[in-house]
């Protein structure tokens, strides 16, 4: 299977060396994960000033000055606060000359405070998967420990959970009919993914570092109990870089897992980053490596999955994007990848609303199946 192209990789390691791995969004701001969100590694309820910025930032003017409520607020009393996250996803297949529609996403969030250092967090969706922890802001240089269930602090936490550097092809994907049986569909941090274990995190001025350990029982709910000495191992640090004309962030990941009962290791490591020119053109990238026991050759596998964005404002409420991302599961093979080229917008027309219009360009190797598919993304949030 063919390795990353050597220009595809030269661009994405010249992002790196000014860049960021928070969403766009923070960067864009420079500001920090745990400025947005209530969950101090990103994802899930947004925090007052994630809030604010979703209602002021991204809405389209003309249309939020004549829909917006006067003194909104998620926040019920000084203790708790609410929030959510509804996605309807509209596809359509050209060649198969198919449509449907998809319920992604129907998150509840619930914050409640129990004093000015401990609070409980709980997110629940419309599935299976749900995560709750228990956050306290008590650790030296602005640290936190975090004891429950979540998804491991891992590389980019972009919001598209179908993306290799998330969970993958989950439910088949694009790609189901010409995947390799015994590979991974992508990394085990999509939807559905949350891990059981303890996570500690520390924010000493440009500088972000968390270590967390796991059962790495992934989506497991009583049955993700694990009795193996051997637990998984996660690490993630950062550099938060700003300038008068760019704020960047530059990071790494590292996550491994024994797996005693399964012969062979999991492991992923990689680099990533986000650099932000003028407030309003944003490039994102990550690369991983991922080493795996396959099932099928009963031998240890290597493989390389990398994603690379960018994004332009066009004037606030528009925003054009451009993705690309490839996955070869076996790097010592000649041939055998997946890629996919996506382009699109993001559009806020009133606050709280987004719509995402999206084509992907989906490609194998050596077997081309003509799977391209036009996407729309209906999103609402709190």
């Amino acid at each position: 299977m063919k390795r990353l192209p050597l220009f595809l990789l030269s661009f994405i390691i010249l992002a790196f060396q000014f860049s960021e791995a928070l969403p766009k969004f923070a960067t864009r701001q420079g500001a920090k994960c745990q400025s947005c969100h209530i969950n101090p590694t990103g994802k899930g309820m947004r925090s007052t000033f994630g809030s604010t910025y979703g209602r002021e930032e991204l809405p389209m003017p003309s249309y939020k000055e004549a829909t917006d409520i006067e003194e909104y607020s998620p926040t019920l009393n000084d203790f708790f606060t609410i929030g959510m996250d509804y996605r309807t996803l509209f596809f359509y297949e050209p060649k198969k000359n198919e449509a449907s529609f998809f319920q992604m996403q129907g998150d509840l969030y619930f914050d409640l405070r129990l004093n000015k250092k401990f609070r409980i967090y709980f997110d629940k969706g419309l599935y299976s998967g749900f995560e709750v922890f228990g956050l306290a802001k008590v650790l030296p240089l602005d640290g936190y420990i975090k004891v429950g269930k979540f998804i491991p602090a891992y590389g980019l936490k972009i919001d598209d959970h179908n993306a290799f550097i998330r969970g993958g092809q989950y439910g088949g994907g694009e790609f189901q009919s010409v995947f390799p049986i015994g590979y991974p569909n992508g990394l085990q941090f999509g939807e559905r993914a949350e891990d059981t274990g303890v996570e500690l995190g520390f924010t000493p001025n440009i500088f972000t570092f968390t270590v967390g350990v796991f059962n790495g029982t992934p989506g497991g709910g009583i049955s993700g109990v694990s009795g193996e000495k051997t637990k998984a191992f996660v690490v993630r640090g950062d550099v938060n870089i700003q300038t008068d004309i760019a704020n960047a962030i530059i990071g790494g990941s590292f996550y491994n897992h024994p797996n005693i009962a399964v012969p062979g290791k999991t492991q992923f490591y990689g680099g990533f980053g986000i650099i932000s020119l003028a407030n309003n053109l944003t490039l994102t990238g990550e690369v991983d490596y991922v080493t795996t026991f396959n099932t099928i050759l009963q031998k240890e596998v290597t493989g390389v999955m990398s994603f690379t964005e960018l994004s332009y404002i066009v004037f606030q409420g528009v925003d054009l994007k451009v993705a690309f991302e490839n996955y070869d599961p076996d790097s010592k093979l000649a041939n055998g990848s997946f890629s996919t080229i996506t382009v699109g917008a993001e559009l806020f027309p009133l606050t709280g609303v987004e719509v995402r219009p999206l084509y992907r360009f989906n490609k194998e190797k050596p077997k081309e199946i003509s799977n391209d598919e036009f996407q729309m993304l209906f999103h609402f949030y709190l």
